[in-house]
């Protein structure tokens, strides 16, 4: 831990920083030791996160950042262009509404419109929840390709969650093709017990998947057949915050 933190602490001094930094200033700056912080920055370096355009020469911020820089925007101008939606859905749907973006491994909460109800289910933003047996994780499982299904199924064990979570890697790869040509995914009580979701997905300009819209509640009162009632207008719903990112499809 304190190799990361001086890691960190040295990064940090390239913040409010517009100069190129030399090795003996982000020694003297940091107070650690030359060859400390040339073996941290030279880490960074190959990396991406910094860049030294000669052998010996100054060090200033690599183009590493920039990824995650237009990660950050895109979700940023997802929220704010869901939002209106979201009220908009929680009010219809009167029950808690939820946008979901992928990590990488799992669905990640990034904003929750909560019920007006005593008894609701309000995830905390932030939070992970696994991809095979959430309605908001099975919509980001749709939208892979081929390879990146046998990277997945490879890499993941299928945990139970409760005794209606999909184990079988056949059975949920047909279920993942159904919600592909469906547009929409459930989670009956799959993974909680008394909570159900359906959850469809908002597109990109260039057709891909950049996050997953949802209404979420206890089973007692997101009935199956409020489910159902409530597909077509989660569908539509999606697909206007598509529409408003760029999205020219149907």
């Amino acid at each position: 831990m304190k190799s990361l933190q001086k890691a960190i602490d040295v990064l940090e001094l390239f913040l409010g920083n517009e100069d190129e930094i030399s090795l003996s200033e982000l020694a003297k700056s940091s107070g650690f030791n030359k060859s400390t912080v040339n073996r941290i920055a030279a880490i960074f370096v190959k990396r991406g996160y910094l860049k030294q355009i000669e052998k010996r020469g100054k060090y200033s911020l690599g183009m590493k950042f920039l990824d995650f820089s237009g990660i950050i925007k895109s979700r940023i101008k997802i929220r704010d262009i869901a939002m209106p939606y979201m009220i908009k859905l929680s009010q219809l749907a009167k029950d808690s509404v939820m946008l979901s973006v992928w990590d990488g491994r799992k669905a990640v909460f990034s904003e929750t419109i909560p019920a007006k109800y005593p008894l609701r289910i309000i995830p905390d933003e932030g939070t992970k929840i696994p991809l095979h047996c959430t309605g908001v994780g099975k919509i980001f499982l749709a939208d892979m390709t081929e390879p990146e299904l046998e990277s997945y199924f490879s890499t993941t064990k299928l945990q139970p969650c409760t005794a209606n979570t999909i184990t079988e890697p056949n059975q949920l790869k047909t279920h993942i093709m159904r919600i592909a040509k469906e547009g929409v995914a459930f989670d009956d009580e799959e993974y909680y017990l008394g909570v159900r979701n359906v959850s469809a997905a908002i597109k990109g300009s260039d057709g891909n998947v950049v996050a997953a819209i949802g209404v979420l509640g206890p089973s007692v009162r997101l009935t199956r057949a409020k489910l159902n009632e409530l597909t077509p207008i989660v569908k539509s719903c999606a697909l206007e915050i598509s529409r408003d990112l760029g999205y020219k499809g149907d």
